[in-house]
């Protein structure tokens, strides 16, 4: 029976395994969940409050507003006489809503007032009653009236039907003396349709912004999560992508430029290891050669026989000296930071030249070259083009039989260089591997090639942003067709 200590750990490693975009939408979901529940809390905690806080300002300039109104009839009037000319001043004010024929006075088909208002002599005992059911009543024990008929703020809540009511007085002055006491008062329900208005907007505001927020993150985890994915594709195919760029990703673009730099440390080092290894591997064969020619060259032997041992030890020296140079010029293009330089090139001038240079050895084997000049000029890298059609035409020298066709067309967008020559049928695993590195033929001419010649080609017109395709026709004519951007 797994333990719970087994149980958990097991939840925990593999159910909540989140993908960063989950993690970072759940992180500012719940901050945004977190928040709003606070800012919701705190209006609920401070709206009903402040709104009394509004309601008993109203009340206390409404109070003062009345003590002075009334002060000369509570001075001069008796008790009968100031309710008959209250009442007569306020009933219309405090009249019953299904009683009148006139329009709202207020937005929330308000068209009465909410108002009680009462008022006390010297001693605390009600006079006025705009309700009419307390007069006579003695209320010096209430705050409101107790408080302000000794100078003081005076102030009550009182719960009236199950309601609560918010009184404020203030004192009815003559001739220097608190004669009365104006009290006003305000059922504090005539406040919840406004308070639970507010609080709907409120909360409408707060579940918009909560909106807005999430969508933002969603927004943004997206971004981040794409943006990772990019690194991560960048990482599994070093060699062959290019870094991505971030913009307003400032942090994300100096991390691809330390794994870019990274990367090309890490290939240098594979490089110069590779190189090591094949070059311990291909110089090995020659060498051989030479030390047992020269060993035998001690002995004593006959003029026939030293030429042959030192033709030997001649021939393989060549072979080192073509595959040490063969190598350091394609060590030089593969380098990860290796740039072409692109100019202005006249093909026909180029090819040209390559043929100039293998001259005598056209002659010396009977080669024929058929070369039609197109007067075609691409944006290239001139010595580096150089060096693979001379490639290409060298092979075509050697291996072939008598002729040489080279012709060049354009399209559009590319331009290519066709190299054909006469040759012997050649099998299908020797087209497949012609561009493989160290894979090479002997001919009925010399000893076997480097097999670095076609890798050559191969680089130099995949940097160019080309391809090039080795095949035979069914004339058993061996082409090579490169193909580089106009």
């Amino acid at each position: 029976m797994p333990t719970l200590h087994t149980l958990l750990d097991r939840i925990f490693k593999k159910r909540l395994s989140f993908s960063i975009f989950v993690r970072i939408w759940l992180t500012f979901a719940l901050i945004t969940l977190l928040s709003s529940s606070l800012a919701l809390y705190y209006v609920q905690k401070t709206v009903r409050p402040s709104a009394k806080r509004v309601v008993e300002d109203s009340l206390v300039d409404t109070s003062v507003l009345l003590s002075h109104i009334v002060a000369d009839d509570v001075a001069d009037l008796s008790k009968d006489e100031l309710n008959q000319s209250l009442n007569t001043k306020l009933s219309h004010a405090f009249t019953d809503p299904s009683e009148l024929a006139g329009t709202p006075i207020w937005y929330d088909q308000k068209s009465t007032s909410t108002y009680h208002i009462y008022i006390t002599n010297s001693t605390g005992v009600v006079i006025y009653d705009s309700r009419g059911a307390s007069v006579g009543a003695d209320f010096s024990r209430w705050n409101d009236v107790y408080l302000t008929l000794r100078g003081k703020y005076g102030a009550r809540s009182t719960d009236i039907g199950g309601h609560s009511v918010m009184y404020v007085a203030s004192p009815i002055v003559s001739d220097g003396q608190i004669i009365g006491v104006v009290s006003v008062g305000k059922p504090t329900q005539t406040l919840i349709p406004y308070i639970n208005k507010s609080t709907d907007e409120i909360i409408k505001i707060i579940l918009t912004i909560m909106a807005i927020t999430l969508a933002t993150a969603t927004l943004m985890a997206w971004w981040l999560r794409r943006s990772i994915d990019s690194v991560n594709r960048y990482t599994k195919g070093l060699a062959s992508t290019a870094p991505p760029h971030f913009y307003l990703g400032r942090e994300l673009n100096e991390l691809m430029a330390s794994i870019h730099a990274m990367k090309d440390t890490i290939e240098n080092k594979a490089y110069v290891s590779e190189y090591v290894h094949t070059l311990t591997h291909e110089l090995k064969s020659p060498l051989t050669a030479i030390r047992a020619s020269s060993e035998i060259l001690t002995d004593e032997l006959s003029l026939t026989e030293r030429e042959q041992f030192t033709g030997i030890i001649l021939s393989q020296t060549d072979k080192l000296t073509a595959l040490v140079d063969k190598l350091l010029t394609l060590a030089k293009i593969e380098q990860p930071t290796f740039k072409l330089t692109m100019s202005d090139v006249d093909l026909d001038a180029l090819i040209q030249t390559c043929l100039n240079q293998q001259s005598a050895t056209l002659k010396q084997l009977g080669r024929t070259v058929q070369f039609t000049k197109s007067g075609i000029h691409i944006r290239t890298d001139e010595f580096w083009l150089t060096q693979a059609v001379q490639n290409v035409i060298d092979n075509a020298i050697y291996y072939g039989k008598s002729t040489i066709v080279i012709h060049i067309s354009q399209t559009e967008t590319d331009t290519f260089i066709h190299i054909k020559n006469d040759s012997d049928t050649l099998d299908d695993f020797i087209i497949k591997r012609a561009f493989e590195r160290y894979f090479s033929m002997g001919n009925s001419h010399r000893q076997k090639s480097t097999g670095l010649g076609l890798t050559l080609v191969k680089q130099v017109i995949e940097l160019h942003g080309g391809a090039v395709s080795f095949g035979q026709d069914k004339g058993n004519d061996v082409v090579v067709v490169m193909s580089v951007p106009r």
